[in-house]
């Protein structure tokens, strides 16, 4: 008899393999020890194992979720051809020195001849540049008077501006808009359309919640820093007026 506790080894007849079956007549007391120790087997693998919702549950804690990256504001400036960079080498104009100084993302939809009334050399005048303001979903659109409103009544002035600045607002109701005085870099004195220019400017923004912006005349009596016509900016007027306006923004607080 062997020892207890000792598992005898068993020689099987040659041929097919046994049946459990047939085990189990021969040798029902090794059959009884193999399935006893299947079951602890088992049970000690399930012990073990964690199951299958907690191991991805341990994974998702352990790895930090990334916090999104806020993307830089979306700027429109609307303006005339002092904005737009007149006979200047592509870049050079306040606006789009304005986005690379702030890592903004700026659109200059400005048009040269254009103001409130005036129609520009695109051939419409400030409100027919909405649709294309509208495509750069701005945060912010920054619009300023023109001196091409020469020759224009207050009241034309003050109604164009306002039917203007209105739509702006009823087109992109989430943007931010800032309005900017009209500029006069002529050295003799500016005629009456700028201040009420200005003026028009200031009702209509501050009458749908934007913000109005004095920035002076920072290029009159600079011929150094205007084109041979004393009207334009030269690459260093327009990086003037880019101190200007950031100075400005700055100190009203707008986060651009």
């Amino acid at each position: 008899m062997d020892a207890p506790g000792v598992l005898r080894r068993v020689r099987m007849p040659p041929g097919a393999p046994p049946t459990v079956d047939a085990m189990r007549a021969r040798h029902p007391s090794l059959v009884l020890a193999v399935a006893a120790a299947g079951l602890i087997a088992l049970a000690g693998c399930s012990a073990v194992l964690p199951a299958a919702s907690n191991v991805g549950a341990t994974s998702a804690a352990a790895t930090p979720a990334s916090s999104p990256t806020a993307a830089p504001p979306a700027v429109v400036a609307m303006g005339d051809s002092i904005m737009s960079g007149y006979h200047l080498d592509s870049g050079q104009d306040w606006p789009t020195l304005l986005a690379a100084d702030r890592d903004d993302t700026v659109l200059n939809v400005a048009c040269s001849g254009a103001g409130f009334v005036a129609v520009g050399d695109c051939g419409t005048d400030f409100a027919g540049l909405i649709p294309e303001a509208v495509k750069g979903h701005p945060d912010f659109v920054i619009v300023q008077g023109s001196d091409n409103d020469q020759g224009q009544s207050a009241a034309a002035l003050d109604a164009a501006t306002s039917a203007t600045i209105a739509e702006l607002h009823r087109r992109l109701p989430d943007a931010r808009i800032v309005g900017l005085s009209t500029l006069w870099n002529q050295a003799s004195a500016a005629p009456a359309e700028i201040a009420d220019s200005s003026a028009a400017v200031h009702r209509a923004v501050t009458d749908i919640g934007g913000i109005y912006l004095d920035i002076g005349q920072p290029l009159q009596n600079r011929p150094d820093l205007l084109q041979p016509d004393h009207e334009h900016p030269t690459a260093e007027g327009q990086k003037v007026l880019l101190l200007t306006v950031e100075k400005a923004l700055d100190d009203a607080g707008v986060g651009i």
